[in-house]
C-alpha cells in the first residue's frame, strides 16, 4: 500500500468537503482504500490516500477529469502539492 499526501488550498472548506465525498467512483478507479482528511482554519486541506496501485493513482490524478473535478470542488489553481509518504519513524 502506498501513501500519497495531497495538500491544497480551497475556496470554501465546507463546499470542498461535500464535493470531495462525491468522487467515490473516481477514487475506486485509483485503487484508493481510504482517504484520511484534515484542514486548517485558512481553508488549507490535506488528504492522505492509501492506494494499492500508485501508477494508476497518478495517471488518473493528472488526468483532465481530475483537474475538472478539482476546479469544481473549489481547489485554488496552482495550490496542489503531492507527497509520496515513503518514510516513517516510530519513537
Amino acid at each position: 500500500m502506498t501513501l500519497v499526501g495531497v495538500r491544497a488550498e480551497v475556496e470554501n472548506y465546507d463546499h470542498w468537503n461535500g464535493q470531495f465525498r462525491t468522487h467515490g467512483e473516481l477514487f475506486q478507479k485509483q485503487k484508493v482504500a481510504i482517504a484520511h482528511m484534515g484542514h486548517t482554519d485558512e481553508n488549507k486541506v490535506l488528504v492522505v490516500f492509501e492506494t494499492s496501485d500508485f501508477d494508476t493513482f497518478m495517471e488518473i490524478f493528472t488526468s483532465q477529469s481530475t483537474i475538472d473535478a478539482m476546479s469544481n470542488d473549489g481547489i485554488v489553481e496552482g495550490s496542489v502539492e503531492v507527497f509520496i509518504l515513503n518514510d516513517s519513524y516510530r519513537p
